[in-house]
């Protein structure tokens, strides 16, 4: 799977963005609305990151394995600083 947030940096006036893999797992999960269980490989080291440059913790999902197309578009063709985790 590949996960992803875009975001603005207001003090800086960018738009800036994050981007990763990992895997959905078949574990249980019961609560409601839309839900996944994922492994991301290095966790801790993201979410240092994510807390350390005032990201918002919601990511936006999808199942394909994409994250490296994405840096690239965004930084590429956007201009936006991107954050690719590994």
């Amino acid at each position: 799977m590949t996960f992803g947030r875009v975001s603005t940096d207001d003090r800086d006036g960018c738009i800036r963005a994050y981007v990763g893999e990992g895997e959905f797992t078949d574990d249980p999960l019961n609560t409601f609305g839309t839900r996944a269980v994922v492994h991301v490989p290095q966790l801790q080291q993201l979410m240092r990151f994510i807390c350390r440059h005032g990201f918002e913790h919601h990511a936006a999902m999808n199942a394909s394995h994409c994250a490296g197309i994405l840096a690239e578009a965004m930084e590429v063709y956007l201009g936006w600083k991107v954050h690719r985790h590994s």
